[in-house]
């Protein structure tokens, strides 16, 4: 009998540990699929906030589109750019190359705050072009005396040190809405004898505010929130700023170097903003210039671009060399004076070139968004 008894000692402690193997094999199996589940959630999680923030990134390149590097782009070449999203949310980086003309595609990798997770997406665009109304080397609304030495010319003509190609038709010389507007004087301008096109003088009772301040489905007000360059009323001279062998783009003096092919300027398009009066007093720049107050233009200023003056333009002495269009709204109807030896040259090539660097990409409007494979 006490054999038996013996034998039975420890079969309690024998049960007690493989209840607790069976518990911990049941715990095991419930909390594995728990932790694998937990890590799935965390990573899809992770995974959501860098698709977020590659979005971000891709939303606001777009939304800050560069013209100037981004527009002097070669086909087929790109560049980089890097950002982050507010609050540390996380970082992307991205690239933007130019497929052609016109077309871009942006490819932007995002990361969420803890750099483990990272998501990519793309999109293609396309240059959403500017559509000023440019139907002559000058127009005009209000009062319009030219004489001196001055010359409007509608005749296209390209920059000798620019590649343009062929000329294409040539524009009004001036563009008027009433003929009683425009008065020249002096020995080669009385009688027009200082303006050239086909036709040198165009009347057209369309030219209207609209026709100055509204470019398709953009105006002033959106052109003007484009501007690169917000010039504060004053005095200036303009001419190129190149530091260490790069185009100083901080320099608000610095509108591009139109005359040096060779320059880093030479790329340089901004769109230049004064809302009040502007006088300039020499050398050289280029873009889309908008001018809120009046004009005045001296020293043998030479711009190559598209410039559209909100109230009156003023060129003396050895005045101002236009290339491109010029355009001057005279909202108070006061009198635009171009005297001296002024020079407005129509330029399709000038047009197109400004028009091209000044504007944004745009996503296209189906099929241009996609989340490429890392």
């Amino acid at each position: 009998m006490d054999s038996i008894v013996k034998d039975e000692r420890g079969m309690a402690l024998v049960g007690a540990f493989l209840m607790l193997l069976l518990m911990g094999a049941l715990v095991s199996a419930t909390f594995g699929p728990t932790l694998l589940e937990g890590r799935l959630a965390e990573n899809t999680r992770r995974s959501s906030k860098a698709f977020d923030v590659a979005e971000y990134g891709l939303v606001d390149a777009v939304g800050q589109w560069s013209s100037y590097d981004w527009n002097a782009l070669a086909v087929w070449d790109s560049t980089s750019f890097t950002g982050s999203v507010p609050n540390g949310a996380g970082t992307y980086e991205g690239t933007v190359r130019r497929l052609s003309d016109d077309v871009f595609l942006m490819d932007v990798t995002g990361w969420d705050a803890s750099q483990r997770a990272r998501r990519r997406v793309a999109q293609l665009l396309k240059l959403q072009l500017l559509e000023i109304d440019i139907q002559a080397a000058l127009t005009t609304r209000g009062p319009t005396k030219i004489g001196g030495s001055a010359e409007i010319n509608g005749n296209d003509t390209h920059p000798g040190q620019w590649a343009c190609g062929a000329a294409d038709s040539s524009m009004s010389g001036v563009r008027v809405a009433d003929a009683g507007d425009l008065e020249t004087t002096g020995t080669q301008c009385s009688d027009g004898g200082c303006l050239f096109g086909n036709p040198p003088v165009e009347v057209d009772t369309t030219v209207s505010e609209d026709t100055f301040f509204q470019y398709g489905d953009v105006g002033w007000d959106e052109l003007v929130a484009m501007a690169d360059l917000l010039m504060a009323s004053g005095t200036y001279k303009i001419q190129p700023s190149v530091i260490g062998g790069v185009c100083n783009v901080v320099d608000k003096s610095n509108w591009g170097d139109p005359l040096t092919p060779t320059s880093p300027c030479f790329g340089r398009f901004p769109i230049i903003y004064a809302p009040g009066d502007l006088t300039v007093n020499g050398d050289v720049g280029q873009g889309i210039l908008l001018v809120g107050g009046d004009l005045s233009v001296q020293g043998g200023f030479e711009f190559y671009g598209i410039v559209i003056v909100r109230g009156r333009l003023k060129t003396t002495g050895t005045g101002g060399h236009f290339n491109g269009s010029l355009m001057a709204a005279n909202v108070d109807l006061d009198d635009n004076t171009v005297l001296g030896d002024a020079l407005v040259q129509f330029s399709s090539c000038v047009v197109r070139r400004a028009l091209a660097a000044a504007s944004p990409g745009a996503p296209l409007r189906s099929r241009g968004w996609l989340q490429p494979f890392n």
